[in-house]
């Protein structure tokens, strides 16, 4: 049984008629209880005593943030991360109450929606700590926040060499500004054998000792993401912070099999099938031209959904269990297939783009690779009038 997820956050009205009842045909299909089987992974890995940190950022990578946010909550998760505050109060108004960590970019104008709807702020540098001290001394309680150092990531983070001033920043405070948890973020963690991995983390133990040594007691240590949890132990800490995982991917090719369960599938339907003689163009350039009669059909969804216009040539969707080749460049709101080596192929035929279809599955790593990129940008890319649905579970 299917069911729509809540898609006010995309500033869309909510629907209420699976497909192909609805206007467009094209949807996600997510499994919440896939989530739940890969948390439950995720815990045996890292075995009891340590928290988890489900990072919902960027729509759940695509999964929907409010729908898998509530899944999250009711697995027990201890914390959710997201990029920015706008994510964090998306979840809050949707009444999300497990403690969310802002983990990116904020200004200081924005602290005082998040103190207000109890999202924990990031110290992602010097001047942003200071705003967190200006702002303690404007609230009724203490804020309690998460340093990020930079231990070669080059990104955000608390430069090692920058710590005494951080700290001594928040010491001004007056108690006011309370360090809750440290974390940093592994740069090359997704490959099981390489050394800056380690590195990061001998950095990392040491701010660690400096900030502890200023008297902060941290609640929550965290340097483990996906890559981290699934092939350096070391990392773990006191808390893990799983990404992609948690939708049941792997970071990389190279990473450790760990049994995950894939949570999303991207679907369609055959709109329109017609048959057209040898030589005929198909799609804008006409890049594609049959080299014999061939049956062509549309499916209505485009690069505006978040399918890549370098997929084809060379990728495949699946229609009756088999691999139909794209034909003809994407477009912003259809693609096009070639039907002719399928038996039977008609309107209203089922499309996989990703996922699986009669013992057959194309998976976001494969789409990730005929279009030269992650599957984490696949899957994040998947746009906002694609309908998601739930399945297995609400």
């Amino acid at each position: 049984m299917a069911h729509r997820v809540n898609e006010s956050s995309a500033g869309l009205p909510p629907r209420t008629a699976d497909p192909p009842g609805d206007s467009r045909q094209a949807w996600v299909e997510v499994s919440l209880d896939a989530i739940s089987r890969n948390v439950r992974i995720i815990r045996e890995r890292i075995g009891a005593g340590r928290r988890l940190l489900a990072v919902i950022k960027a729509n759940a990578y695509g999964h929907g943030a409010v729908t898998v946010g509530r899944r999250l909550e009711s697995d027990g998760i201890d914390l959710l991360g997201v990029a920015f505050p706008e994510e964090g109060l998306e979840l809050r108004r949707a009444g999300i109450s497990a403690p969310i960590l802002v983990m990116g970019a904020a200004s200081a104008h924005q602290l005082p929606a998040m103190i207000a709807s109890r999202l924990i702020p990031t110290a992602y540098g010097l001047s942003f700590v200071a705003a967190i001290v200006a702002e303690s001394n404007r609230t009724a309680n203490p804020i309690r926040f998460h340093l990020k150092v930079d231990t070669g990531m080059g990104r955000l983070g608390v430069l090692p060499e920058e710590l005494p001033e951080a700290l001594t920043r928040v010491a001004q405070a007056g108690g006011r500004a309370v360090i809750d948890g440290v974390f940093t973020t592994l740069s090359s963690s997704d490959q099981p054998d390489d050394p800056h991995t380690a590195a990061q983390l001998g950095v990392f133990a040491a701010a660690l000792d400096r900030i502890r040594q200023a008297g902060a007691q941290p609640s929550y240590t965290h340097a483990a993401n996906s890559g981290g949890v699934i092939d350096h132990p070391p990392s773990w800490l006191d808390t893990v912070r799983p990404g992609i995982m948690l939708y049941g991917v792997r970071p990389s090719e190279r990473s450790t099999q760990l049994g995950l369960h894939p949570a999303l599938s991207f679907k369609g339907r055959l709109a329109l099938v017609k048959s057209v003689p040898t030589g005929t163009p198909i799609g804008y350039g006409r890049s594609f031209i049959t080299a014999r009669r061939s049956l062509i059909g549309t499916v209505p969804a485009g690069y505006a959904d978040g399918l890549s216009r370098r997929i084809s040539p060379g990728g495949h969707a699946l229609v009756r269990g088999r691999r139909a080749p794209y034909a003809g460049r994407i477009s912003m709101d259809h693609f096009t297939l070639d039907l002719t080596d399928i038996p039977g192929a008609s309107e209203g035929d089922e499309v996989v783009i990703i996922g699986r279809q009669d013992g057959d599955s194309i998976s976001a790593r494969q789409v990730a690779e005929w279009i030269g990129t992650i599957p984490y940008e696949v899957l994040c890319r998947i746009g906002p009038r694609v309908l998601r649905l739930t399945v297995g579970g609400s």
